[in-house]
């Protein structure tokens, strides 16, 4: 082969890998809008049933929901702008989605939450039964400084597991304003749903306005 032919093969290869790497680092756009759809909504049925849990007093299962209800709302909004590969990658590890948020959306009120998601992120640690559920308090409220519990008499205080709703609305409603998402549209229109999330709700009118 001669050299011109040899340089012509390199480039035109050279050519085809840039433009799969391309394809794989950058989402369609199509597809990138139908996986942030999917995050938004499968993210308010969370929420719903996070507040649910709440109302009911579940309260292992309660931080969990909002846990992944806050995991899903923030990735409907990074999807728009990563790979969903990328996402996959941060499972459930709510430090990490928070900062890339952050870099996505870059706005310093969003620190105002950094407690809020601190907090919810240490929930995935509970998420099954072990032994250190022996050694745990879970509280949580709908609203004002988070619980605690404390031991008396000799007794090792427990591991403080504590939520606090109204910070966790907070949150949620910026991450919508952040986003450009009308939050209407995927918190639907099914009665019982929209109960659980107007219930004690500082922001209800405008997470349920369509």
């Amino acid at each position: 082969m001669s050299w011109q032919k040899w340089t012509a093969a390199l480039i035109a290869f050279a050519r085809r890998w840039c433009e799969g790497l391309f394809r794989r680092r950058i989402p369609a756009q199509g597809d990138a809008y139908n996986h942030a759809d999917l995050f938004m909504r499968i993210g308010c049925q969370y929420y719903a049933a996070a507040r649910f849990a709440m109302h009911a007093q579940c309260m292992h299962v309660c931080g969990n929901l909002f846990h992944h209800a806050v995991e899903m709302i923030l990735k409907g909004g990074l999807a728009r702008k990563r790979n969903l590969s990328d996402l996959k990658d941060m499972r459930h590890n709510l430090r990490e989605i928070w900062r890339a948020y952050k870099a996505d959306f870059p706005d310093p009120a969003l620190e105002r939450h950094d407690k809020t998601i601190s907090g919810l992120d240490k929930f995935e640690a509970i998420r099954y039964p072990d032994a250190n559920l022996k050694q745990i308090a879970v509280t949580a409220e709908w609203s004002g400084p988070a619980g605690k519990v404390t031991a008396y008499g000799g007794s090792t205080t427990p591991k403080q597991y504590a939520l606090v709703v109204s910070d966790i609305d907070d949150l949620i409603a910026d991450a919508f304003k952040m986003s450009s998402w009308n939050p209407g549209v995927f918190m639907g229109t099914n009665p019982a749903a929209l109960e659980s999330i107007t219930r004690r709700n500082d922001h209800l009118e405008f997470l349920t306005k369509r």
